[in-house]
C-alpha cells in the first residue's frame, strides 16, 4: 500500500511545491541541477527531467507530451491503477474524481486514459470534506525478480509531502516519513525511493525497525536487490535469538515477531524493562552474587559512527555495547571496529579491534578477548565464558591445588548438542610454596575437562574430568572422572553415572573421596501438595561403591589392604518443605538513584519463616542400615534498600536441624551421618556503597565443632558484580563475576543522556 499525503490545511488548496530540502527539487534551480546533491545509486534512468507535481500530473488536462521509454512503464502502472475509483480528493475548491472510496480490487489490464476529463462546477462539493490524506492502494503477486511495479506495490509510503518523478522513477516524501514494507519500518524526515534500482535514502532523525531489532541514525541508505546499506551516527538495541530473521530482506517470508521492539502506531512512552537472570561467571558454583540467577545474554545497545551491513553480516566502527538499559551505562564494551560475520544457520561471531572495558564513564580496562560466539534461536544468546573479562579462571584449592590456581578453558567443540572445552591450569600454590622444587615442576600444572552432549530431546551426557598434576607416576592419585547419562521419563529423571575418586563433603568428617561408584538415581520433580507451599521431592537409588571405612571387621572379611571396601548401596529418601512468609515491605521506586542503583532488582525487604522434614532409609549389601529422620526450622529476611551509601541493607539467616532417629550406621565414612544437632548463623551487610561483606558458620551443637564457616566480599552494581568468596574449613574459594541480562521492549536514550526512570511492574516510565 502506498499512501501519498496531501497538505494537512483544507482551506484552499495551494500546489506541492518541488521542494524537499534545499539541495533537491525547486522550480529555480531544476534545470541547472534537478535531482539535487543525491548518491548518483537514486539517478538509474538518464537523462532526468524536472519533475512534475503529482496533483498536476493527476489533473492536468492538456495534451501529454509523447512519453519516453523510461516514463511509459511508470505512467502505464500509475494510470493503470488511479483510473479504477479506489480513492477520493477532497479540498474546498478543487473537484472530487470520485464521491467515495471503494476498496476494490485493480482490474488487472484496465485500459490506460490518455486523457483525464475536465470537472464541472457539479462536481465540486458544496462543503469541504475534512482530508489530509490520499491513498492509493496496490497490490501485487510476491515473485522473486520485481518489477518497478511490484516492487511499488509492496511499500507502504506516508508523508506530510509527497512526489513522484515518473521520467526517474523517483519518490520524493518529506516531513513525518513513515515507510513499511512487511513488518520491517523506516521513519524520517525526508527520504527517496528509487523505484528502478531498489534504492531507498532516507535523512533526519532516522528510525529503522524490524521485529526485535531497533535503531536510529542521523541518515541511512538501503538497496534491496544487494540486501545492503549503511547507517550513520548509528544508535539501537540487538535481540540476538531474532537476529538473523531480522536483519533479513523485508521481502522474505518469514512468521513476524511475537516481540515486537517498536510500534509507530501505538506509540506508548514507557519502557518495559525486565530483568532475565544473570550470567555467572565463577570457578565455583556456589559462588552466586546479589541478584544473580543463571541466564544467558540476549540483548545489548549499542552506538556507532557507521554501520553498514549486507547478508553477510555488518561492520561497525568506534563502537559502544551496553547491557544498561539506562543512561549513562555503568558498563561498557568499547572497541575501534566491530565485525559480525554469519558462520552457520545457528551461530554468528562477533571480532573485536582494540576492546576494553569502561566502568562509569571513566576507568577503562583492556579486554584480552578479540571473539564472541552468538547463538541463534529462542533460546540463543552468548556463550557465558566469552563474556568473562579476566582472561584466566582464579581459584583456591587447598587439598589437591596447594591453594592459589589459575586456568584458561578452551572450547574444543561448541554446537547445538555437543560442548566439549578444556582448562589447562597452574598451580601457583604449589609453584611458590614448599611442595614444588621449581616453577616448572610437572606437579604445578594441571587441568580439567568437561563434555555436555544432548543426544536426543530428552538425553543428555555429561562428564568431567580433573587432573591435578601432570606427574604421570602418579596419576591414580592425582585423576578424578566423572561421566552421567540422564534420560527424562515423564516428570522424572533417570540417571546412569559412574564417577572415579569422586571428592565428598561430610560435614564434620571434612573430605572424603569415593573411590569408584557406579549406579542409578531416580530424581522425582519438585511436587506442590497444596497452594500454601507445601512441597515434596523425593529420590531412589541403587549403587556399588568402593569407598573408605574404619570398620575392621569389614575389612578383614574383605581381604582388603587399603582401607577401602567394596558394598552394594541402597537409598529411598523423601523431604517436605514449606516457607511461610511472615512480612513483605515496600521497594524502594526502582529508578538509577533509588531501587536499581547498585542492584538489578529492586531490593523487597521480607521476613520468612521455613520448615522441612526428611526421612532417609539406606541399606548395604553387608547387612547394615542408617536411617534417620531430620527435622529444621529457620528465619531468613532482609532489609533496607541498597539505595544509599551506608547501612542501608542486611541479610541475615539462623536454622536448627535435629536428627530424632536412628544413628551413624553407615559402614563408610563419606556418608556417615556424624551431625546429629547443627546450628547454621549467616549475615551480609553493606559496609559502604556497593561493597558488602558476610560469613556463615554452620556449628555442630553435639560435637562441639565448627563444621564450616565462609566468608564473602562482594561488589554489586546494576549492570554487574564481583565476588570473592572463601571456605575455611574446606581451603578453598572462587572469584565471581555476574553480568545482569536485561532484556527490554521499547525505545532507549543515547549513551550520554542521563535520565531517572520509574518502573511499576516491569516497565520504566520516561520523564
Amino acid at each position: 500500500m502506498v499512501y501519498f499525503d496531501l497538505p494537512p490545511e483544507p482551506a484552499v488548496y495551494q500546489p506541492i511545491e518541488h521542494v524537499v530540502s534545499e539541495q533537491i527539487v525547486t522550480p529555480a534551480n531544476s534545470q541547472a541541477n534537478p535531482q539535487g546533491e543525491l548518491p548518483p545509486e537514486l539517478l538509474a534512468i538518464a537523462p532526468p527531467v524536472e519533475p512534475k507535481n503529482l496533483l498536476d500530473e493527476l489533473l492536468n488536462t492538456s495534451e501529454p507530451a509523447p512519453p519516453t521509454a523510461a516514463s511509459t512503464s511508470a505512467n502505464a502502472f500509475l494510470f493503470e491503477h488511479l483510473a479504477e475509483p479506489r480513492f477520493s480528493l477532497a479540498q474546498t475548491g478543487l473537484p472530487s474524481l470520485e464521491p467515495a472510496i471503494e476498496d476494490s480490487e485493480p482490474v488487472p489490464n484496465a485500459p490506460i486514459p490518455t486523457e483525464i476529463p475536465e470537472p464541472t462546477l457539479d462536481d465540486v462539493p458544496a462543503a469541504p470534506i475534512p482530508s489530509d490524506r490520499l491513498e492509493i492502494e496496490i497490490e501485487a503477486d510476491p515473485e522473486e525478480a520485481l518489477t518497478p511495479e511490484e516492487f511499488a506495490a509492496r511499500l507502504k509510503l506516508s508523508a506530510d509531502y509527497q512526489e513522484y518523478n515518473p521520467e526517474t522513477q523517483i519518490i520524493t516524501a518529506r516531513g513525518n516519513v513513515l515507510l513499511e514494507i512487511n513488518d520491517a519500518i523506516i521513519e524520517a524526515n525526508e527520504l527517496w525511493v528509487n523505484l528502478a534500482n531498489r534504492y531507498t535514502l532516507a535523512k533526519g532523525d532516522v528510525l529503522l525497525t524490524r521485529g526485535s531489532q531497533l535503531i536510529r541514525g542521523s541518515s541511512a541508505e538501503y538497496n534491496f536487490i544487494q540486501q545492503s546499506g549503511t547507517v550513520g551516527n548509528a544508535v539501537g538495541t540487538l535481540y540476538f535469538p531474532d537476529l538473523a530473521s531480522d536483519l533479513s530482506s523485508p521481502f522474505n517470508p518469514r512468521t513476524r515477531s511475537l516481540r515486537r521492539v517498536y510500534d509507530p502506531i501505538n506509540r506508548s512512552p514507557d519502557l518495559a524493562v525486565d530483568s532475565d537472570g544473570s550470567v555467572q561467571l565463577t570457578s565455583n558454583a556456589d559462588a552466586e552474587t546479589l541478584g544473580g540467577n543463571t541466564g544467558q545474554l540476549r540483548q545489548l545497545r549499542f552506538e556507532t559512527e557507521e554501520l553498514a551491513f549486507d547478508v553477510e553480516g555488518w561492520v561497525a566502527e568506534d563502537v559502544r555495547i551496553t547491557n544498561d538499559p539506562f543512561s549513562p551505562p555503568e558498563l561498557e564494551l568499547r572497541t575501534d571496529r566491530l565485525t559480525l560475520r554469519n558462520l552457520s544457520a545457528t551461530q554468528d561471531e562477533l571480532l573485536f579491534k582494540r576492546p576494553r572495558l569502561v566502568f562509569d564513564q571513566g576507568l577503562s580496562i583492556p579486554l584480552f578477548r578479540r571473539r564472541i560466539l552468538l547463538s541463534r534461536g529462542s533460546e540463543g544468546g552468548v556463550n557465558p565464558d566469552d563474556l568473562n573479562p579476566v582472561p584466566v579462571q582464579v581459584g583456591i584449592d587447598g587439598r589437591d591445588r596447594g591453594g592459589l590456581f589459575i586456568g584458561r578453558k578452551v572450547p574444543l567443540i561448541r554446537s547445538d548438542n555437543v560442548n566439549l572445552s578444556v582448562t589447562p591450569q597452574y598451580s601457583l600454590g604449589k609453584a611458590f610454596g614448599n611442595q614444588s622444587g621449581s616453577p616448572l615442576d610437572l606437579d604445578n600444572f594441571g587441568g580439567t575437562a568437561e563434555l555436555n552432549a544432548r543426544l536426543t530431546e530428552r538425553t543428555t551426557l555429561n562428564g568431567t574430568a580433573d587432573l591435578t598434576s601432570l606427574n604421570l607416576d602418579k596419576i591414580t592419585e592425582n585423576l578424578r572422572t566423572s561421566i552421567r547419562a540422564e534420560q527424562r521419563i515423564g516428570d522424572h529423571r533417570l540417571a546412569l553415572q559412574y564417577s572415579y575418586r569422586e571428592r565428598l563433603f561430610n560435614g564434620s568428617l571434612g573430605f572424603q573421596d569415593v573411590q569408584s561408584n557406579f549406579g542409578a538415581v531416580l530424581l522425582s520433580p519438585e511436587i506442590a501438595l497444596n497452594d500454601s507451599g507445601l512441597r515434596l521431592i523425593y529420590q531412589a537409588s541403587a549403587q556399588f561403591i568402593n569407598a573408605e571405612t574404619d570398620r575392621e571387621d569389614l575389612l578383614l572379611s574383605s581381604g582388603s589392604n587399603t582401607g577401602r571396601i567394596s558394598l552394594g548401596r541402597y537409598q529411598a529418601s523423601a523431604a517436605l518443605s514449606q516457607t511461610f512468609n511472615l512480612w513483605r515491605g515496600q521497594p524502594k521506586p526502582p529508578t538509577q538513584d533509588k531501587g536499581l542503583r547498585f542492584t538489578p532488582e529492586p531490593i523487597v525487604p521480607y521476613l520468612n519463616l521455613s520448615a522441612g522434614l526428611r526421612g532417609t532409609g539406606t541399606y548395604y549389601s553387608s547387612g547394615d542400615d542408617q536411617k534417620n529422620l531430620i527435622a529444621d526450622i529457620g528465619i531468613e529476611g532482609q532489609i533496607g534498600h541498597l539505595s544509599r551509601n551506608f547501612g542501608d541493607y542486611t541479610r541475615y539467616n539462623i536454622s536448627y536441624s535435629q536428627s530424632f532417629i536412628g544413628g551413624a550406621g553407615s559402614p563408610f565414612l563419606f556418608d556417615r551421618n556424624v551431625d546429629r544437632n547443627v546450628l547454621t548463623i549467616g549475615i551480609a551487610q553493606q559496609l559502604y556503597g556497593p561493597f558488602i561483606v558476610g560469613f556463615e558458620t554452620a556449628f555442630s551443637l553435639g560435637g562441639g565443632r565448627t563444621i564450616e564457616t565462609i566468608y564473602s566480599l562482594e561488589y554489586s552494581r546494576r549492570t554487574y558484580g564481583i565476588l570473592l568468596r572463601y571456605d575455611d574449613a574446606q581451603s578453598s574459594g572462587s572469584i565471581g563475576f555476574r553480568l545482569s541480562n536485561f532484556s527490554w521492549v521499547g525505545d532507549t536514550n543515547p549513551f550520554d543522556t542521563p535520565r531517572a526512570r520509574r518502573v511499576q511492574g516491569g516497565v520504566i516510565e520516561q520523564n
